[in-house]
């Protein structure tokens, strides 16, 4: 426990309306077993969180012209099987409206690689396209796949562009495992450090657009400040005004109430409370949200799942960190 979180860090950075100063909280230590203090420079996997570097990344070959929304992704690649699945779009895929299942299990039968990747974009959809929010690695597994069929480079490259112009330096797909925060001690892997957390990522082999990026407390505030600020990065424009108003409008709701716009959950107030703001959590712990409005935000990196993903819920803990923001 670590500031009445679960886990070994807590990495956060807050900043509340009506001042500019950053509030900067570096607790606990990488690891268990590695006493090292926790600093600004240690890399959390964050998990989810990644899914909105892909939105941005998406969105930016959108403003370039490469991309259409709402065109069939059946042109590009096959995505889904059953009915309706030629009519899948990159919105169905950013808004979990694609139909397709939430995660694919066929890494647990051995499958990995590029014959896990082709099984799992060939997943049967659950639902429609268009019609019902199911939360889906599976549809950005997908969407990353058609932003580098689509622009001819690595979903690796497009992220560290739009990264660099964040101000997200320490943003990476491959971390030096001594700055690494540790997860979960899994079965069949052992303690998780250096690597990426969520099974199927690791099967898959490369960087998938679901999970997969580690990043430090000033990474994500970086992605955070770059919603505040319209579309504006540290070092310059990322994406349109329009785009960051997809990216922070609701058009589908989930079972669970809160909506849900290109990339972002909005009002999610199973971890937002009573905050009106947009943002994404990671199920290694990680978590940030910004208050369009306020323009207050904040960002919660933790190792909630370090040793053990038992009991260690932490929506409480998130509740109570970003409640100043609205």
């Amino acid at each position: 426990m670590v500031n009445g979180a679960p886990g070994s860090a807590w990495a956060s950075l807050r900043s509340v309306p009506g001042t500019d100063a950053e509030e900067i909280v570096l607790l606990g230590s990488p690891a268990h077993d590695d006493p090292t203090p926790l600093t600004g420079e240690h890399v959390f996997d964050l998990a989810s969180l990644t899914k909105v570097f892909t939105t941005v990344a998406a969105l930016r070959l959108v403003d370039a012209g490469l991309l259409e929304l709402d065109a069939p992704v059946s042109d590009v690649i096959p995505v889904g099987t059953g009915a309706g699945a030629e009519r899948i779009t990159l919105r169905h895929l950013l808004t979990h409206s694609s139909g397709l299942p939430a995660e694919g299990g066929a890494w647990r039968t051995g499958l990995a690689g590029d014959e896990l990747r082709a099984t799992v974009l060939a997943g049967e959809l659950r639902a429609e396209p268009g019609g019902t929010h199911l939360y889906s690695d599976v549809g950005f597994i997908a969407a990353g796949e058609v932003l580098e069929q689509m622009s001819g480079r690595p979903l690796t490259a497009l992220v560290a562009e739009a990264a660099a112009l964040m101000g997200a330096d320490s943003l990476t797909w491959r971390p030096a495992t001594s700055l690494t925060v540790a997860t979960e001690v899994q079965p069949h892997r052992g303690l998780v450090r250096g690597e990426v957390h969520d099974e199927l990522a690791h099967a898959l082999g490369r960087p998938a657009g679901h999970a997969g990026l580690f990043g430090t407390v000033h990474d994500a505030a970086a992605l955070a400040r770059t919603i505040r600020d319209d579309g504006t990065g540290a070092r310059g424009r990322v994406l349109s005004g329009d785009h960051i108003r997809l990216m922070t409008t609701p058009v589908v709701t989930a079972d669970a109430g809160y909506g849900q716009a290109i990339g972002l959950r909005v009002r999610d107030a199973a971890w937002m409370g009573e905050a009106d703001a947009v943002g994404h959590t990671g199920f290694t712990g990680t978590a940030f949200a910004v208050d369009p409005t306020s323009g207050g935000y904040g960002v919660l990196l933790t190792n909630r799942v370090h040793p053990s993903r038992e009991d260690t819920d932490v929506s409480a803990v998130r509740r109570e960190f970003f409640r100043p923001i609205g």
